[in-house]
């Protein structure tokens, strides 16, 4: 970024401040005041003005710099009216270190050091507020610059002209007369942006010739400054030599990396000479705008070109070796798993029964009652649970005695009349009457249903039922003992054949799904059920130890234990029957 004041003025602020402190202070005999220029080059004020005799102060200041802390020492050479001493101090503000001041003192041997460096620094407060004062705009100046070429990447614009407008801001911004833009795509450096040029040739010869010089910078991991200052170490230069030979003098070129990986480079162009403290302010440029960059190359790179490298970078990272032990550890514990072998349990919807069911239906047709009994309550034997109206057979009942008595009398008065025929006619109706009498007791018996066994009622609930009618044989309750189940398990049709006599399971109950109940396979019944949509087998199951509480018609899951298989068959078996069906229907 332009530098907005430039570093004349500090040095005229300097010299001014350092006039003033040794003409007022006392026992002042020679001052150096050590600034850091725009260059990043040491630029001094002195006085008296005599560099030469100002040596020791210069390290003294250079010290203080490296040290940032102040530092009090007795010269090599004393002054000329007695002893001194030497007081460096760093000038340092809310902008980082400006530089250092040293003065040489002539003191007492009773003057500390702590108080000669007290009055130094109260002395020096003013300079380091003007310089702070001074540097201040130029900070606002190189924000402002970097957030406006970070908005060129930022933007909704394609890669190539968001990269073209950062090269023209960079121009504009870092008074260069060219700035280019590459990017390593498919292994291989490509220019992608020019400064002011919308459009350019790949294959024109100056394109090659940037992308050589890129190249070069990036082979050797390294900034490349052309011409070469003399502090730099030897480096290959020989694509820069031949960029600047076709027009500008100077060349910089510097790697973009980005996370340890370099994605391209940037080449900058000028006839002026570029200064090594240029130099550091491009490259830490350079490394915040490289994620940028490398975030907006991604960002238009397909799916699967992302994926690949989101796999690279997976297995060939920083921590690379730790990376692929821990893929091949995880490889071999699937592998492990997958032939290890375990019980293969088939899982399947189950439902309790009673081990025996009683049905009470309705002894002839007639109309109900009273109901004493619901579903799922408990009876005992004799217990009386239903009962049908009795009008209709008491008045049966009533008749066939009334006949009864008829021909009782009649048979006693032929017999008293010795009419042998009319006698045995009689004797013949009352037994007739007497039949059906009994029939006609024996249903009103039988018009109360009780309870044939000790049980729970699991069907049958009558109670909104009551006055209608029933006809001889309707069923109206359903028992079931109360301590004697059966388990009913629905294994599928795909799964029936690994299911064999007395192996072992276990039922996890809706009601009860904290428990698992330990049951083995009592008979498998041959014939297929077709239910929602689905193809089962029914197998019955036997409890161990049922717990109390069970009752008819709860629901679970049952699994049985069918032998030991390797993990992998587990979990793919499956899909390969289901594989195998699709291309037999296919008719592969």
């Amino acid at each position: 970024m332009k530098q907005m004041t430039p570093a004349a003025s500090r040095s005229d602020l300097t010299r001014r401040w350092l006039l003033g402190y040794c003409e007022r202070g006392a026992g002042v005999r020679s001052a150096v005041v050590l600034l850091g220029s725009e260059q990043g080059l040491n630029e001094t004020v002195h006085w008296p003005d005599s560099p030469t005799a100002n040596a020791p102060l210069m390290s003294a200041a250079r010290a203080a710099i490296k040290r940032g802390s102040a530092i009090a020492l007795i010269p090599p050479v004393g002054t000329s009216d007695g002893p001194g001493r030497i007081l460096s101090l760093p000038l340092a503000g809310d902008h980082g270190m400006f530089g250092a001041v040293a003065v040489a003192v002539q003191a007492e041997p009773a003057d500390s050091d702590e108080a000669l460096l007290h009055n130094l620094k109260g002395a020096a407060a003013p300079l380091v507020g003007m310089l702070q004062a001074s540097s201040a705009p130029q900070q606002q100046a190189d924000s402002a610059g970097l957030l406006h070429l970070q908005a060129q990447l930022l933007g909704p614009q394609p890669l190539e002209q968001a990269a073209s407008a950062l090269a023209s801001a960079l121009v504009s911004t870092l008074d260069f007369e060219r700035v280019t833009l590459g990017l390593i795509r498919r292994h291989e450096l490509s220019v992608v942006a020019l400064s002011h040029s919308a459009e350019f040739a790949p294959h024109q010869g100056l394109i090659r010739t940037l992308a050589g010089a890129m190249q070069e910078a990036i082979d050797q991991d390294v900034s490349i400054v052309y011409p070469p200052p003399p502090e730099m170490p030897p480096r290959i230069v020989q694509a820069h030599a031949e960029l600047a030979a076709q027009g500008q003098n100077s060349v910089l070129s510097i790697p973009l990396i980005n996370a340890g990986e370099t994605i391209g480079a940037l080449c900058f162009e000028r006839r002026a000479a570029i200064a090594t403290g240029t130099v550091h302010a491009i490259e830490q440029l350079a490394c915040m705008l490289a994620p940028l960059i490398d975030l907006k190359q991604r960002a238009e790179q397909p799916w699967h070109v992302r994926a690949g490298s989101a796999l690279r970078d997976g297995w060939g990272g920083r921590s690379q070796r730790a990376r692929r032990l821990g893929w091949l550890a995880g490889l071999g514990a699937a592998l492990l798993l997958a032939v290890a072998p375990l019980t293969h349990r088939i899982g399947a919807p189950a439902r309790l029964e009673g081990a025996v069911q009683r049905v009470l239906a309705a002894p002839a047709d007639g109309y109900l009652h009273a109901v004493h009994a619901r579903p799922g309550d408990e009876v005992k034997v004799g217990h009386l649970l239903v009962e049908l109206a009795q009008q209709d057979l008491l008045l049966l009942a009533r008749k066939w005695e009334a006949e009864l008595t008829q021909h009782e009398n009649s048979a006693a008065a032929a017999l008293a009349r010795a009419d042998r025929a009319q006698y045995a006619l009689a004797q013949a109706r009352a037994g007739e009457a007497d039949a059906q009498l009994q029939l006609a007791r024996a249903e009103l018996e039988r018009s109360q249903i009780t309870a044939p066994i000790d049980g729970i009622v699991i069907k049958g609930d009558l109670s909104q039922s009551l006055g209608a009618p029933v006809k001889r044989g309707e069923v109206l309750l359903t028992l079931a003992p109360r301590e004697a189940f059966r388990l009913m398990v629905e294994v599928d049709e795909r799964e029936i054949g690994d299911v064999v006599l007395g192996q072992r399971g276990q039922l996890a109950l809706a009601a009860l799904p904290g428990e698992r109940l330990a049951f083995s396979v009592s008979r498998v019944i041959p014939m297929a059920t077709s239910r929602d949509g689905r193809n089962f087998f029914e197998v019955e199951a036997s409890f161990d130890n049922p717990p109390a509480g069970l009752r008819p018609g709860l629901q679970g899951i049952a699994k049985i234990e069918a032998g030991t298989r390797p993990l992998g068959w587990i979990v793919t078996h499956r899909i390969g029957e289901w594989l195998e069906m699709t291309l037999w229907s296919w008719g592969a």
